[in-house]
């Protein structure tokens, strides 16, 4: 299973991928700087994508965009999915539900890897 990690910051991406890695899981990890990059990379590799992780802020597309998106097709709306953004208030966490209701969970910056580790470990062991 492969892992889509969408953040404009590539040490971010980065930072994530190791977290990940750390955690003692080595699936592939595709990363993209934007929804638009990650569209691309969606539509190449969804049926072995397992595990989606986004940031909200980002340009050309944002991370709610995306969001929308993803949910409105059926094939890949039910890949798990976290929001990982420092937008953290509860009308934004209200708004990323309304947009994706099967939306995984929300992880909000700055976290710590055990905190990412600990949400994201029951996807990955499926």
């Amino acid at each position: 299973m492969k892992i889509l990690v969408i953040d404009d910051s590539s040490l971010q991406r980065k930072l994530i991928g190791q977290i990940i890695r750390k955690a003692g899981f080595d699936n592939e990890i595709l990363e993209a700087g934007d929804g638009q990059q990650a569209i691309q990379l969606l539509g190449i590799n969804f049926s072995e994508i397992g595990l989606i992780l986004c940031d909200w802020n980002m340009p050309n597309m944002t991370g709610a965009q995306f969001l929308e998106g993803v949910a409105k097709v059926p094939q890949v709306a039910k890949i798990p999915f976290f929001m990982v953004t420092s937008e953290g208030t509860e009308a934004r966490i209200k708004e990323a539900y309304e947009k994706h209701p099967l939306l995984t969970g929300y992880i909000v910056k700055p976290f710590t890897p055990d905190q990412l580790r600990e949400k994201i470990e029951p996807v990955l062991k499926k």
